[in-house]
């Protein structure tokens, strides 16, 4: 008797699996060779002190920060840039970020960057900062999606603080095999692209969180709670005697009516009023009257007809991108910043 006639259904399955294999290979190897998707835009490649990626490097020095080895110059004080991936530079590459822009308007100062990807500045972790580098001000670029909830308060979310220990050990596997495979596999960074762009028309951000920016009316309290988060990370660094900054960084919907509506025309839906800055108003209000200089980098873009990915990533990588300023779109807003009489005057070190 054969091996077929004595387990039919084991073989059954090696066929099926050496199918599926066959399958995944060749669905790779098309994708690698004739796709168009660059799956190491926001992956790219890591040497020593430096990070390489298609549209530039970003130098790591010793301190783990996305800048040159911090060297200090005795006779000029240090600004200090704080914030996420728009910050760190992802789309731009180091020279053309908006604070490696300021320190060539203002060279009378030392302009550091201390962003992280992913990251939203911690009064106590920029305190440290501040302390350590002998900082006069404290500038932080605010995304619009570092509009979350308080940890205190995971009732925003609709669930339990238990369901949420669940939901993080689950997802941390999820995070370990994302890592692996994104940049190196084609035939997952492009499903995982079609499950983003899924997410996102489904009203979350790219990596799962609700997108509470889109909908700030809905979600009142969330920017509420953020908006009172940023006044007290303003007042304990102000207390420490430097000038602290906020500047609201835009999406590109709201600044391009073309990108408005080539992402609606995609599937993707935000609430009434948002194009018009109903997000940066809910924090303006508050943030002001907390004493926090907030500047609404919308007005860099004013009187500008903008086609989609013009002044924003877009579409270059391995997602739909909003939120990342190409080159022309940090060098829009640092040009802004450096013609705004009120940005010297609250910012700039005395």
């Amino acid at each position: 008797m054969g091996f077929l006639e004595k387990h039919p259904k084991l073989a059954i399955a090696t066929v099926v699996l050496i199918g599926l294999l066959l399958v995944v290979v060749s669905a790779e190897l098309s994708l690698r060779f004739f796709g168009s998707l660059n799956i190491h835009y926001y992956t790219g490649h890591s040497k020593p002190g430096m990070h390489e990626y298609p549209y530039g490097t970003i130098p790591i020095n010793s301190d783990g920060s996305p800048d040159e080895e911090f060297i200090p110059v005795a006779s000029k004080k240090r600004i200090g840039y704080f914030g996420d991936s728009v910050t760190y530079g992802v789309g731009v590459g180091y020279g053309h970020r908006i604070p490696d822009l300021l320190q060539a308007t203002f060279p009378a100062y030392q302009h550091w960057v201390f962003a992280q990807v992913g990251a939203v500045p911690q009064a106590l972790e920029v305190s440290r900062e501040i302390t350590k580098h002998q900082l006069s001000t404290v500038v932080y670029l605010m995304n619009l999606n570092d509009i979350l909830p308080d940890e205190q308060s995971p009732e925003v979310l609709g669930v339990t603080a238990s369901e949420l220990s669940k939901i993080a050990t689950r997802t941390s596997f999820l995070g370990r095999a994302d890592e692996a495979l994104r940049g190196r596999s084609y035939l997952y960074t492009y499903v995982r692209l079609g499950l983003k762009n899924a997410l996102q028309r489904a009203g979350y951000e790219a990596h799962g969180q609700l997108a509470y920016e889109l909908r700030p009316k809905q979600h009142h309290r969330v920017v509420s709670q953020t908006a009172e988060r940023v006044v007290k990370f303003s007042e304990a660094l102000s207390s420490q005697g430097v000038k602290v900054c906020v500047i609201l960084l835009p999406y590109e919907m709201q600044v391009s009516s073309d990108a408005a509506l080539t992402y609606a025309r995609l599937g993707f839906s935000w609430e009434e009023g948002f194009l018009e800055g109903s997000t940066q108003v809910a924090l303006l209000q508050p943030l002001r009257q907390g004493g926090v200089n907030v500047y609404d980098a919308r007005e860099a873009f004013s009187g500008l007809r903008l086609k989609v990915g013009e002044a924003f990533v877009y579409d270059k990588g391995d997602k739909i991108d909003w939120n990342h300023p190409n080159r022309f779109g940090h060098a829009r807003i640092a040009a802004w910043l450096s013609g705004l009489p009120a940005f010297w005057q609250q910012c700039l070190p005395g």
